[in-house]
């Protein structure tokens, strides 16, 4: 009862103080509360706990990939243990990839000093020295049967140590002072895994094992930070104990399989790469598999699963894109048109190149080296003055670009569309001047700087024509 009278006096002193309009919206959001607080007790009682087996879910282990400041995917996928004179070292390689289907990328820089073992707070049957001894053996075995140099990888040999090794979730990675290793510093360059978004890198790190650690019964983890203590990932370097058999089908959603069946059986622990062969589907491309059906941002890079339930299917769904029309568009060898067919455009050869020859204003040669990543791509054209009128010299102000569009269509949907800014082409005297006036033929050679990794296959882009204020663009795909 006194609780009660308590209860009122309080909410009587509210009600002396508080204005009704705001005793009615703090009345409603209590009673909101009081609701929801209640309905989450029916549906997740309190002691309906979380089981050891649940929370495993959310670790990453070996060959599992962790998401690293919400783009990149980073995943241990090779391990071995070399020992020489009783000093370990222990190799990891690891694969990094940026997926990013937005607008907003993360310019995460990747460096050596982001990596190194700790020891988390979960105890061992035995000391760590064990589990490297076995991986050290098991790395010897490997190099005996014929597996020589960094191809050695005994990742499969974890499964048997995992469950000594892990228990429940990573409380902590952090270590007493001594007990972290860092990666060797020269392992590899920094790099920004955003500027070749999608495309994978794998790197190898190397950390030499000292006594502290080889005894410690704690668990080993690869931690991966940022450097400024904002982000910080954690694997266990065993692969998943636990995983039951499984099956993945793959969903070709239309396309078809030359040779492959469209269902696969897993053992525990077995790995299985994603297949070399492609499905083919007419009209498309097929780019990636994903674990949700047309939705590109659930990527997937292997077909590594775990399951705690028997005979689990993962279904895994083909990607694709429409690749361009051809004959919708003018290609290399057709003709555009300006000016009632006055003026008749057409590339006739395409073809790259590390250095050219271009004319300075003074009609001088000079020989000219593509920059670091650079390369050139070297155009050959030929323009038709059909009729008299309509005359215009060349210049290099707005008359040709390099773009990812067409002047007239969108190509955005399709296969190959690539994001990059116009390029003008490289001031050339041979034809900026050339007056397109008499009836006849002209032949001109323009140059465009371009990136190395622009190609006809992959590559969707065009070379657009604006000779005339009064008229509008139009573009021939390079392909």
């Amino acid at each position: 009862m006194k609780l009660i009278e308590k209860i009122g006096e309080i909410i009587e002193a509210f009600t002396i103080k508080v204005p009704i309009a705001w005793r009615i919206i703090f009345g409603v959001i209590l009673v909101g509360g009081i609701g929801a607080a209640i309905l989450l007790s029916v549906m997740n009682p309190g002691d309906n706990q979380l089981s050891e087996r649940s929370e495993n879910k959310e670790n990453v282990y070996l060959y599992e990939e962790v998401l690293f400041a919400d783009e990149i995917y980073i995943k241990v996928i090779g391990i071995n243990v070399i020992e020489n004179n009783d000093i370990y070292t222990l190799n990891l390689q690891v694969r990094i990839e940026q997926w990013n289907t937005d607008i907003n990328i993360n310019q995460q820089e990747i460096r050596p000093d982001m990596f190194e073992l700790r020891l988390v707070d979960k105890n061992a049957s035995s000391p760590m020295s064990v589990f490297v001894q076995s991986l050290a053996n098991a790395t010897v075995s490997a190099m005996a049967s014929g597996a020589l140099g960094g191809d050695i990888n005994v990742i499969e040999e974890t499964l048997g140590f995992a469950g000594d090794y892990v228990s429940g979730a990573i409380e902590n990675a952090t270590s007493e002072e001594g007990r972290t290793i860092s990666a060797n510093y020269d392992a590899f360059e920094p790099y920004y895994p955003y500027l070749e978004n999608g495309v994978s890198t794998i790197i190898d790190l190397s950390f030499v094992l000292n006594e502290d650690f080889l005894n410690s019964t704690k668990t080993m983890v690869l931690s991966i930070d940022d450097g400024l203590k904002r982000v910080q990932k954690n694997i266990f370097l065993v692969l998943r104990s636990n995983t039951s058999p499984y099956t993945i089908q793959f969903d070709l959603d239309g396309g078809l399989f030359e040779s492959l069946n469209s269902t696969i059986s897993v053992n525990i622990g077995q790995i299985i790469d994603i297949p070399d062969e492609v499905p083919i589907k007419n009209g498309y491309q097929f780019l990636y598999w994903t674990s949700k059906k047309g939705d590109k941002s659930t990527k997937i890079r292997d077909l590594y699963f775990y399951t705690y339930e028997e005979n689990q299917v993962f279904i895994v769904y083909a990607y694709y894109q429409p690749t361009i029309p051809l004959d919708e568009f003018a290609n290399i060898g057709d003709n555009i048109s300006f000016k009632n067919n006055t003026v008749l455009l057409k590339v006739t050869s395409v073809f790259f190149s590390s250095e050219v020859l271009v004319q300075n204003p003074d009609y001088q040669e000079i020989l000219m080296q593509a920059g670091s990543g650079k390369k050139y791509l070297v155009v050959n054209i030929t323009i038709e003055k059909t009729a008299t009128g309509n005359d215009f010299t060349l210049d290099n102000d707005n008359d040709f670009y390099l773009e990812n569009k067409h002047a007239k269509q969108n190509v955005s949907s399709y296969y190959g569309y690539t994001k990059f800014n116009s390029i003008k082409p490289i001031d050339d005297y041979s034809w900026i001047g050339i007056e397109i006036k008499d009836i006849g033929t002209y032949q001109i050679t323009l140059v465009f700087e371009v990136f190395e990794s622009l190609n006809y296959e992959e590559n969707l882009y065009f070379l657009e024509v604006d000779f005339y204020a009064t008229s509008y663009a139009d573009s021939i795909l390079i392909r």
